[in-house]
């Protein structure tokens, strides 16, 4: 197999913006494919006297279904000389472990998963080198690697699971509608507004309505990126940017 084609891992250290490539910078490429384990689900599971089996709560605080984490596992070899290999596994660790990063695969670049790592099991065989790198509590849902407010280039996109989802700066002049499309998570939107010329300047997404001032503002009331597409409505003079991050299991 062209060491091309094979599935190599970008790893990103949050604390520093540090960015690593398996394959280039260690010579290590993703060996398995069940690599992405599925996601917990949060459940609440009454039990109620005289009634037989349990009473399923699980999505009456939310409305919707909750996951807590996932697990990522993948194992990782590659072929070096037998004498760097304790050097090559010691630069890594020293970079990634313990660390919160992300993940970006090579066959799945425009998403990123999230979560603290551990490194385990190095072991190597003459040339053969190998070692397992784990997210244990990753964040259950994948992000795209972008923002609404961020273009979007064309290299990585994938027709038939990527989402476009960029808006841009919006000048709402007396009133102003936008639709958010539907996605696969729910997400509260962060509104960055300027150049404010009334009082009051809001948003409102037909059951929740909010005053914008300039800066950031953020609200948990209003959520896009779920089951159904959004219409948020602006009223009155300004700026706007909504920044959000599309996600999917």
């Amino acid at each position: 197999m062209s060491i091309h084609k094979m599935n190599g891992l970008t790893i990103i250290v949050e604390s520093s913006g540090a960015s690593y490539h398996s394959l280039n910078d260690w010579g290590l490429y993703v060996v398995n494919t069940d690599y992405i384990k599925e996601p917990i689900q949060v459940k609440n599971l009454v039990s109620v006297p005289g009634r037989d089996g349990y009473l399923d709560l699980s999505e009456t605080v939310a409305g919707r279904i909750i996951y807590s984490s996932r697990n990522i596992d993948l194992q990782l070899q590659g072929i070096n000389e037998k004498k760097r290999w304790d050097a090559v596994i010691s630069d890594f660790r020293n970079k990634i472990n313990g660390r919160i990063c992300r993940f970006i695969f090579d066959n799945d670049k425009t998403w990123f998963w999230r979560g603290r790592v551990n490194i385990s099991d190095f072991s190597s065989v003459l040339r053969i080198g190998s070692l397992s790198i784990s997210m244990p509590e990753a964040e259950p849902y994948k992000y795209s690697i972008y923002t609404s407010a961020e273009p979007w280039l064309w290299d990585p996109f994938n027709f038939e699971t990527d989402m476009i989802t960029q808006i841009g700066e919006i000048t709402v002049t007396g009133s102003g509608s936008v639709t958010i499309p539907a996605g696969h998570m729910y997400t509260t939107p962060e509104f960055v507004c300027s150049n404010i010329t009334s009082s009051p300047f809001t948003v409102s997404d037909g059951t929740t309505t909010i005053s914008l001032v300039a800066g950031s503002n953020r609200d948990p009331r209003i959520k896009v990126g779920g089951d159904e597409d959004v219409d948020l409505t602006f009223t009155g003079n300004g700026k706007v940017t909504i920044v959000y991050r599309g996600g999917s299991l």
